[in-house]
């Protein structure tokens, strides 16, 4: 059955301001339910029309009339997108007031909004638009299905299942996949919060299996970037901070946050770098490698040139990297200094760090103390090298049985292939010897 929906604008002529003017209020009721919001107008009591609800004021009308268009622009808006609406909806709308979404969209909404505000306070700007891809995606997922919006208590787990086809059907990896149900489920668990809903219709949803790929380089190719130097300022920057990422593990966003005050002295005179993670807030202690040193003097010195004019202190608080290009930038120019040392796979900072993590185990380094160096929450994380480097090591053992294999079959076939003295005497020398 349709709601009635009725407005009413009128004035309480016993509330008067020290001017003489009052309020203009509006009073609209749903269902026989009603509530009252002041339009921002006023007027004198004798100007006021109660049969007609206006004023003798032409300009103040026409303001009466726009927001009378704007309550019922709202009421058919919360109408068509939630399917119910009330006086507190419309209320709440005017007024700006945040309400709870019932709705999947609106929802989605709502907690991209909390993600952007939470952007360089606790989250970084990269999960701001991973988030902001994951919500498109649902988006068009809605609209595919043919309507604007579903509401949140009719969601059942068969939604999930018609998401992650949709989304398989955009041939998109398993990663991505995995990343836009847990934005969906995600959401299920805010309605939960807020008491929209129960439970969750998605906590026991399976994910796509994916194998974990820990893509590092080797000590050689590590070596190659040492030897090459570019002309380029940018790629040449590219390169030195791919090179100080391989032997302090740091990810690219706490580089690019680096500064000289993260950079302390023990007693023993061993130099470290002590800093909190950009991503986790989890605090990571690595001592400097004397190749990372040497590119921190590289860039002071150079900074001390190029700001001559800078106090110390001033100096001791700047960034380690200073960059004038956007990270997308410094990306690109890392593909080219990878293709110019010959390097097969695509070079990414997050490469430097699983070469990082890779090599201190290959050298012995505790696991314990590379969690600590790496700033990793939980080992769990850092265990994820160490079966790299056991995978690494029977590769390896498998290779070099291979070779010996190969080398016994060839000595084999060696002396297989001797020429040796034949048993049987041929028919025609018999002859001979007979005559």
């Amino acid at each position: 059955m349709r709601s009635t929906f009725k407005i009413l604008f009128y004035i309480n002529r016993q509330k008067t301001k020290t001017d003489g003017n009052t309020a203009i209020l509006c009073r609209f009721t749903i269902d026989g339910k009603n509530t009252t919001i002041r339009t921002g107008e006023e007027c004198n009591p004798s100007e006021w029309s109660t049969k007609q609800g206006l004023t003798t004021n032409k300009k103040t009308n026409q303001r009466i009339n726009e927001f009378r268009e704007l309550v019922e622009k709202t009421y058919r808006d919360i109408l068509t997108r939630e399917g119910v609406v009330s006086v507190e909806l419309i209320k709440n709308r005017l007024q700006g007031i945040a309400t709870n979404p019932t709705t999947l969209l609106a929802m989605s909404k709502v907690e991209l909004q909390a993600v952007k505000e939470s952007v360089g306070k606790s989250r970084a700007k990269g999960t701001y638009l991973n988030l902001s891809y994951s919500d498109r995606n649902l988006r068009e997922f809605v609209e595919d299905k043919g309507v604007q919006d579903i509401l949140i208590s009719t969601i059942t787990e068969d939604l999930i299942e018609e998401y992650r086809f949709f989304l398989k059907k955009h041939r998109l990896k398993s990663s991505t996949i995995n990343n836009n149900l847990c934005w969906l489920s995600r959401l299920m668990f805010r309605a939960v919060s807020r008491r929209i809903i129960r439970c969750n219709p998605f906590e026991n949803t399976k994910y796509e299996k994916e194998e974990q790929k820990i893509r590092f380089l080797q000590k050689s190719d590590v070596m190659k970037l040492m030897k090459m130097s570019m002309n380029d300022k940018e790629a040449e920057l590219a390169r030195q901070m791919f090179i100080f990422s391989c032997f302090t593990g740091l990810a690219i966003a706490d580089m690019e946050n680096l500064e000289y005050s993260h950079i302390q002295t023990a007693a023993d005179g061993q130099r470290y770098i002590r800093k909190e993670r950009q991503k986790t807030k989890v605090e990571f202690v690595v001592p400097l490698h004397p190749i990372a040193e040497t590119i921190i003097s590289h860039y002071r010195n150079e900074q001390e040139r190029n700001e001559e004019q800078q106090t110390m202190k001033e100096k001791g608080d700047s960034l380690v990297f200073h960059r004038d290009c956007s990270r997308s930038v410094i990306d690109a120019k890392l593909s080219i200094v990878g293709k110019a040392c010959g390097i097969r796979q695509r070079l990414s900072y997050h490469m430097a760090r699983y070469t990082f993590g890779t090599m201190s185990l290959s050298a012995g380094i505790p696991i314990e103390s590379i969690a600590k160096m790496m700033g990793h929450a939980s080992i769990s994380s850092t265990q994820v090298y160490a079966q790299v480097t056991d995978r690494k090591i029977s590769e390896d053992m498998d290779r070099l049985i291979a070779k010996y294999k190969a080398k016994d079959k060839n000595t084999t076939n060696a002396i297989t292939n001797t020429k040796t003295i034949p048993l049987v005497v041929n028919s025609n020398d018999r002859k001979e010897e007979t005559a």
